[in-house]
């Protein structure tokens, strides 16, 4: 793309009023947007030279959604990250909670659903506003996102091995929910052994998922 002034000059930037292309010889950085010369003469003339050019509303109203971790993203147009986000902090959640059941470890819980969420709300509210800067200074990010919510996508959130995955360990956990209670009855009865077979059940699928995870390291 080339500069509506200077047609073998490179553009730089797009004016953020017109929306038209300017070379840096032509563009004007204020305000953490670029404006084309006219445009800001207009801008200052209506307004008074000591008027600050406003940045607009969309960073803030960004950071506000993004106090649900996500929607800020799929305000400014980034739909898949927006969803990601949402997808990761629901299933951390939901998996500390089915471990610390499990378990009787109740304390996880208590510690790691709020710290869980500060970090997604604070990825969440910087990285939205980041993106709506960039968009009024003129450096549009493109709308497939960055490289890491784009692997998890694929791997985690889409990846069919990972759905069957948690398919499974959901309907084991189930099926022994049910039998659980027999269980632990029948092993106090024979073995004279008191433990929940609950507790037993979530450790073990995951140290069997640590075991495999790293063989294929290796391989």
């Amino acid at each position: 793309m080339t500069c509506i002034n200077h047609p073998k000059a490179a553009a730089a930037a797009d004016c953020a009023a017109c929306g038209r292309p300017f070379c840096a010889a032509c563009i004007v950085g204020l305000d953490q947007r670029s404006w084309c010369r006219d445009c800001l003469s207009r801008i200052v003339s209506r307004t008074g030279a000591g008027a600050r050019v406003h940045p607009g509303w969309r960073k803030l109203a960004a950071a506000l959604l993004s106090i649900v971790p996500g929607a800020g993203h799929m305000f400014l147009g980034f739909i898949g990250k927006g969803f990601a986000l949402m997808g990761l902090l629901i299933t951390s959640i939901f998996l500390v909670i089915l471990y610390s059941d499990a378990t009787g470890m109740y304390w996880m819980t208590a510690y790691l659903i709020p710290t869980l969420c500060v970090l997604f709300l604070c990825y969440a509210v910087f990285d939205s506003m980041a993106i709506s800067d960039a968009r009024r200074s003129g450096r549009e990010l493109p709308a497939t996102g960055d490289e890491t919510m784009n692997a998890v996508w694929e791997k985690v959130l889409m990846n069919r091995r990972t759905g069957g995955w948690v398919l499974v360990i959901a309907g084991i956990v189930g099926i022994l929910r049910i039998f659980s209670e027999p269980l632990s009855l029948w092993i106090r009865t024979v073995l004279a052994i008191s433990f929940p077979v609950m507790g037993l059940v979530i450790p073990v699928i995951l140290l069997v998922l640590g075991i495999l995870l790293l063989q294929r390291s290796r391989k």
